[in-house]
């Protein structure tokens, strides 16, 4: 029996390994919202993946949350144009991105 939506986006959340193979096929065409962390020259420090454009945003707003709040403009940002560069204490200069794809394409 192959693996449903839910379930996958469930395991993928989990950082559990998956295959493609393993997805119903319907599954695999699905649009989802990833959002995404990540120092420039790197690969993602950090993603989630979310049902809608809304929810990757709320992440994403968590993500870069201190004690000062999340910066200004980023939820302005990230709706327009799906990025904000913002600069963090910890890690200098951190890019923000929310963006569409489909579940096929992450496994």
């Amino acid at each position: 029996m192959k693996i449903t939506f839910d379930d996958a986006l469930e395991r993928i959340n989990d950082q559990r390994s998956i295959d493609a193979s393993d997805v119903q096929s319907r599954a695999l065409q699905r649009a989802v919202w990833i959002a995404e962390w990540h120092i420039p020259g790197c690969l993602s420090e950090s993603f989630s993946v979310c049902l809608s454009k809304k929810e990757a945003i709320e992440c994403a707003l968590m993500c870069a949350e201190s004690e000062d709040g999340t910066p200004r403009g980023m939820k302005t940002a990230l709706r327009k144009y799906g990025r904000f560069d913002s600069n963090s204490p910890m890690f200098g200069t951190c890019i923000n991105t929310v963006y569409k794809t489909r579940l096929g394409d992450l496994l």
